[in-house]
């Protein structure tokens, strides 16, 4: 009976973490990191700020929280099916990715105040940022194996996409206005990067998935 209740008292305490972490990632989305206290976050679900520094100490504990739970999603996104054509996924990656990035635009939107007042955190980022880097470098690799890009792409030139696709995710999330955020169009314009560089057989992929979005509309 008693592990029972223990088990019990653990689901609880992961359920009110979870409960808390989602309306802090509300309250950042909404309100910006730095305008946005625990006490908000108390406030916004109706308990006591004891409740909620129970079980997250400070906002910093509840923002390397979120961080791991993003991180989490954009690994799960490397995870290529063997059936899946390899330049495909990758044209559709950005419709993927462009969800998780208005789930934790925080991150994106705040990038400065965050590097400004929360440096460990920072320093977490930019680390989880390169791991993911070097799988999507060997991502780019295989591409260029299987020769879906032009035999003259070098792996600087690879390594130069990956810079520009990066730059234009966080320059598009913070210089438009959110009502003017579109899914198909932020698509299209993260996947016209690689155009320039793909070969006929590439090319061909490309423009049957550029038909294909056309149809679908």
């Amino acid at each position: 009976f008693f592990f029972l209740f223990l088990f019990f008292l653990i689901i609880i305490k992961i359920k009110i973490k979870k409960q808390i972490l989602e309306a802090s990632r509300l309250l950042f989305n909404e309100k910006g990191v730095m305008n946005t206290t625990l006490r908000d976050v108390a406030k916004s679900m109706n308990k006591s700020y004891g409740n909620i520094t129970y079980h997250f100490q400070t906002k910093e504990d509840v923002l390397f929280s979120l961080l791991d739970e993003m991180n989490k999603e954009l690994i799960a996104l490397q995870e290529i099916k063997e059936s899946e054509n390899l330049l495909l996924y990758f044209f559709n990656l950005p419709n993927s990715n462009y969800s998780i990035s208005l789930e934790y635009l925080f991150f994106i939107l705040d990038h400065l105040e965050l590097k400004r007042n929360y440096p460990a955190l920072f320093k977490k980022i930019n680390v989880l940022n390169d791991n993911r880097k070097g799988i999507w470098m060997k991502i780019l690799l295989q591409l260029k194996e299987l020769k879906y890009f032009d035999e003259k792409v070098t792996n600087n030139d690879l390594q130069y996409i990956m810079f520009l696709s990066y730059s234009l995710r966080v320059t598009y999330f913070q210089t438009i206005e959110l009502k003017s955020y579109n899914k198909s169009k932020y698509t299209l314009i993260v996947t016209n990067l690689l155009k320039p560089y793909l070969s006929k057989k590439g090319y061909l992929i490309y423009e049957n998935w550029l038909e294909s979005l056309t149809v679908s509309k």
